[in-house]
């Protein structure tokens, strides 16, 4: 039992006696004592109220956990009045039980109260007993009954200020004893009216087992933030008050409140929450509230915190004359976390000087180096002036010294002060990363006191006045008007400042000056417009026109044109540079009235270099010399760029092109291109001369480029030879700026371009596909792949005959071509193929109507695919199909300028797609086999007599059956002879194991050949379903000399490099092939038909070695 109830005990106990007495001696005789005995039951009952934290009325609720029925004591039946007298079962309208007097006792009123309450809820039996099914409707009630003012859950609706309990105010939090701002509850105050409501009062009483001194300080808090002092508590009361507002709710707004205190220590056990029992504010209270309004009463445990303790010195020491700066360090302290890490959820700091809110900027929460949260761009009146949420993310704080720094920019307020203090413990929310409660923190190890920095006053204003990053470098024009020669950046700090004056002079390298000078401030004209001159300063007065801001840049511009002071203008080469001389007196502090030298030295800005405009012309890099053919339309007979000069653009307004009399006659239609976006520029010369000059206009940026082609048709007939354009020295414009005259200043010979013819061949591309099997009946096989390139000019072919030798004529039932016309779209065509006949060596497929573009001095591919009958609809089995395209006949190409080209590559030869070994056949059977090593299923790892040593399954394609006589593998060894391994079997492991050769055989030099049956010449063919597998195992029966280190054996499959053999019997390719198998084409199919071929193109053989080893013990890789 906690001292508190204890001491609750003791009241009661001494209540009864009292009362007992009271009524035991009251007799006429002795009446004069009642009103004595009276006083003392009025006391004792305002002991157990003060002990007890006063009522609870208005919602509270606990979640029940214990069963209890009448006679009971103690316990939560404390709790079960409190939540009878909340929920429309109240168990006494006066006296104990009664709302603000719930007992301990479990009595009849309490059993009526609960059995009412039953019935009303649907709890059956309604019979006053408060068990398991009772407690669970209770609780469920707690979680979601919202909208009863003291309960969590939506606002009350009305016309005035509405205040609840917040949806999320704690309920079933332990608090730990000796922590910091432990929140107690949480109410919502809503404003539905159309004026902001003020609220300056707030009235609270704390609830629960507890008393007064549990509460150590209480503050209240609008999310993360305290905005009051703390609050003491005196007969469990307690408030908080601020005639200009404690806080504003907006009109049609909601402000939420925290009420947080810091936890005494040796309260474990007690119990405490707060209740809002009075409220005033500049509005109405709507009809609909009604006080108190009560929070959960919250557990107090034991534990031990983590500690945070802040170091005796917090910096910067005092300063008297503070200079305004940026990243100036306002605070900071080394704080000591102890026994495990924290989360640092927010920081709040006061400022105690007398700056304005917007002196100080950007201030910066720094730990250990790194900034945390965001950057706060001012403070903030009240309580914090500059405050952090971290809730959100908040920053972990591992044990040890963590350096906790602000920083900000100090930008006005001169002669005032700033001093930042961290007030409060409370101000630094610290939470313990294990037990999720706020620290207490201490100060040098003792209790808190506020950590404050050395009191800064800031210094008088100052000016500084520097050269703009952009300020002015590139080249003026000759004779520009209202050039900017010059930019400065003006930066005030601890005042604004007024600047009545600049001295401005202009140094230029022939001592002239400039006209028309001119001073911008932020872009604006200020003062009048004077001369510079070179020897002296030019002085311009502003009045109150200019004042710099503190903490502001403002931009002043010079302008001025680029003339002397006579207005002649500067010649090429001339430069100029900008002064701001040194100022006297010249500016003043607007709050100090402290004159200011503005700029306290001269600030000179870049020197620029006055030149004349220019234009130029160059060879466009991105085309070069070409060769053209006769009769070519839109031809690109040359490309050029046109360039102006960094001091300003050009008006483009005259282009000559000069050819000779000969090219002249060889061209019509000259016409001049913006080579960007293919815009005509000027008007087009049907009929060249030697001369042409195109009136355009045309503007060309300062510093920028335009691409022009120069378009044509080359006559018909033309003949061979080179065709050279120049682009005369007349070509040019006016400045932009200036209006100066201004040509390219000499002749640009163009591109040179060869009228001569084109070509185009074809070869076998290296993207042909490989050789392969392939089943019969397929569609789309690839074969071959073709290039066309084309020189000089571009190509469509129209025409192409394709041909596939006659053995294979049968097999090929349809070709197919696959090219990209012109506009790059994928065409695809098919031809049936006619058959030979006579003499003829191969069957074509005639196309015509093709759309295959080639570009010029490019290529492009044509793809060759053909489809494949059945074996059953007279393929043959063993037919090797390749194609080839027609070198003389069937071809026809068409040029640029109409021309035809009747011939593949300039001859009569065709172009084969088995040109080259191992691509551009295909071969085709009825099935086909597929082997595959497996590295799995081994019974064993080891190397011995009839263990499996070699896995590998065979299967066959869907399209039919596959038969094998002969398998043959590569024995490799390393230590042991390879006659050491000796009776080699093969077993088919797909089921039970079932030997395959009846003969064991050995190692032929390295290799051994297994056949079905009792030898290679006599026994049966193995056959695969259609579709199937069957899974075989290589076995030694012998296995001599195995087991040092170094041993080992390596076993493949032995491959056969030559091409198929066709229409052979089984027993005719032993001799010569590793792997003899048939697709079972042939009618009335054995051993003995010539439907058997080699392994040759048999996927997957060539990936198939599995490796064993012996070191200290035999390892095999998969």
């Amino acid at each position: 039992m906690s001292l508190t109830t204890k001491n609750i005990a003791t009241v009661f106990v001494g209540l009864g006696l009292v009362l007992a007495l009271s009524f035991a001696v009251v007799t006429p005789a002795k009446a004069d004592m009642l009103s004595d005995l009276q006083a003392q039951v009025q006391a004792l009952l305002a002991q157990i109220a003060m002990l007890s934290g006063g009522t609870t009325t208005g919602g509270s609720c606990n979640t029940f956990t214990r069963t209890h029925q009448m006679g009971d004591s103690g316990g939560e039946v404390m709790w079960v009045q409190q939540f009878l007298n909340s929920h429309g079962s109240q168990v006494s309208a006066t006296g104990a039980g009664s709302p603000g007097n719930e007992s301990s006792y479990y009595g009849a009123k309490t059993k009526a109260a609960v059995a009412k309450w039953q019935a009303a809820n649907g709890v059956a039996p309604a019979a006053g007993y408060w068990g398991p099914i009772t407690r669970a409707k209770a609780n469920s009630m707690c979680v979601s009954t919202p909208g009863i003012p003291g309960v969590p859950g939506v606002p009350v609706t009305g016309n005035g200020l509405k205040v609840m309990l917040a949806s999320d105010s704690p309920t079933n939090t332990a608090l730990v004893q000796g922590q910091a701002i432990a929140e107690l509850a949480k109410f919502t105050f809503s404003n539905p009216t159309g004026s902001e409501i003020t609220v300056t009062n707030l009235g609270f009483k704390r609830v629960g087992v507890s008393s007064d001194s549990t509460l150590a300080n209480v503050y209240l808090f609008q999310g993360k933030k305290r905005i009051t002092d703390s609050a003491g508590v005196s007969n469990t009361a307690f408030n908080f008050n601020d005639p200009s507002g404690i806080f504003k709710v907006p009109a049609g707004g909601m402000v939420t409140i925290s009420v947080s205190s810091d936890i005494a220590a040796s309260t474990n056990g007690q119990q405490v929450g707060a209740q809002l029992v009075s409220i005033a504010s500049s509005g109405v209270l709507d009809s609909s509230v009604v006080l108190p309004i009560t929070g959960s009463s919250l557990l107090i445990s034991s534990a031990t915190l983590a500690t945070v303790d802040f170091n005796t010195t917090t910096t910067p020491a005092a300063n008297t004359n503070l200079t305004p700066q940026n990243d100036y360090p306002l605070w900071q302290n080394n704080v000591s976390i102890g026994t495990r890490a924290v989360w640092l959820q927010s920081f709040q700091l006061r400022n105690l000087g007398s700056v304005g809110l917007n002196d100080i900027r950007n201030f910066r929460l720094y730990v250990d180096g790194v900034q945390i949260g965001a950057t706060i761009p001012n403070m903030s009146a009240g309580e914090a002036s500059v405050a952090w949420d971290l809730s959100a993310t908040p920053l972990r704080l591992e044990t040890g010294t963590r350096v906790v720094k602000v920083v900000a920019d100090i930008v006005g307020g001169s002669s005032l002060t700033a001093q930042l203090s961290l007030r409060r413990a409370a101000d630094a929310r610290v939470v313990d990363t294990e037990l999720a409660q706020p620290i207490l923190a201490t100060a040098n190890g003792s209790a808190f006191s506020a950590r404050t920095s050395g009191l800064q006053t800031i210094g008088a204003a100052a000016v500084s006045v520097t050269k703009a990053n952009t300020s002015q470098s590139s080249n003026v024009a000759v004779g520009a008007s209202n050039v900017k020669w010059a930019t400065f950046e003006v930066r005030a700090s601890g005042e604004d400042v007024k600047i009545e004056s600049l001295d401005v002079q202009a140094n230029t390298s022939l001592d002239r000056g400039l006209d028309n000078g001119k001073v911008f401030v932020n872009g604006v004209q200020v003062g009048s417009t004077k001369d510079l001159t070179d020897a002296t300063d030019v002085n311009f007065t502003f009045g109150s026109s200019f004042i710099a801001k503190a903490g502001a840049v403002e931009i002043v511009d010079i302008y001025a044109d680029a003339k002397s002071t006579t207005g002649a203008a500067f010649s090429d080469a001339h430069t100029a540079a900008i002064t701001l001389g040194t100022g006297s007196s010249n500016a003043f502090g607007q709050v100090s009235l402290n004159s200011v030298n503005v700029p306290g030295s001269d600030v000179t800005a870049n020197t620029v270099t006055i030149s004349s405009s220019s234009l130029t012309a160059t060879k466009y890099s991105g085309y070069g010399n070409q060769t053209m053919i006769a009769g070519t339309n839109n031809a690109r007979l040359g490309s050029f760029t046109l360039s102006s000069g960094s001091t300003e653009g050009v008006n483009v307004n005259t282009i000559v092109v000069d050819v000779s009399s000969d090219e002249a006659a060889t061209i019509t239609d000259l016409r001049l291109v913006n080579h960007a976006t293919g815009a005509a520029i000027g008007t087009a010369k049907a009929s060249p001369s030697t001369s042409n000059s195109f009136s355009v206009n045309v503007n060309i940026p300062v510093s920028s480029t335009l691409t022009v082609d120069v378009i044509g048709n080359i006559k018909s007939g033309s003949n061979a030879g080179s065709w050279i354009a120049d682009i005369d020295t007349s070509t040019g414009g006016t400045g932009l700026s200036t209006g100066n005259s201004v040509t390219i200043g000499s002749d640009l010979s163009l591109q040179t371009i060869t009228v001569g013819s084109g070509s185009i061949t074809v070869t076998r591309d290296p993207g042909t596909p490989v050789n392969s099997n392939v089943v019969a009946g397929l569609s789309s096989v690839h074969v071959g792949k073709f290039d066309f390139a084309a020189v000089s000019s571009s190509y469509t072919v129209q025409e192409l005959k394709v041909k596939v030798p006659a053995d294979a004529a049968t097999s090929v039932s349809q070709i197919t071509l696959k090219y990209k016309n012109s506009a790059g779209v994928e065409q695809t065509v098919s031809q049936a193929l006619a058959l030979s006949s006579g003499a003829l060596t191969h069957a074509t497929a005639t196309f015509t109507g093709l759309t295959f573009f080639v570009p010029e001095n490019d290529s492009a591919d044509i793809d060759v695919y053909v489809d494949t009958p059945t074996i059953a609809s007279g393929g043959k089995s063993g037919a090797a199909i390749s194609v080839l395209l027609d070198g003389d006949e069937g071809f026809k190409a068409i040029d640029s300028s109409g021309a035809s080209d009747t011939t593949l590559a300039g001859s009569s030869t065709d172009v084969n797609s088995a040109a080259s070994t191992g691509y551009g056949s295909k071969y085709l059977k009825k099935t086909v086999p597929t082997l595959a090593r497996l590295s799995t299923g081994y019974t064993t790892n080891t190397v011995a007599n009839g263990t499996g040593l070699f896995r590998f399954t065979m299967t066959a394609d869907a399209a039919g059956s596959v038969d094998w006589r002969e398998i043959s593998f590569e024995i490799t060894t390393a230590g042991t002879a390879t006659d050491s391994y000796k009776t080699w079997t093969l077993h088919d492991v797909t089921g039970t194991a079932v030997q395959v050769n009846d003969t064991a055989v050995d190692v032929s030099g390295t290799t051994i050949a297994v056949c079905p049956g009792v030898s290679c010449v006599i026994g049966e063919a193995q056959q695969i379903g259609a579709g199937s597998s069957k899974t075989y195992e290589l076995r030694s029966g012998a296995v001599t000399g195995w087991g040092s280190a170094g041993d080992s054996i390596s076993i493949n499959f032995t491959e056969d490099s030559n091409d198929p053999i066709t229409n052979a019997a089984a027993s005719s390719l032993h001799s010569g092939d590793a792997f003899v198998w048939s697709d079972r084409s042939a009618n009335s199919h054995t051993t003995t038909t010539t439907d058997w071929t080699n392994g040759y193109l048999v996927k997957d053989v060539d990936n198939d070695t599995r490796q064993c080893q012996f070191g200290t013990a035999t390892t095999c890789t998969p």
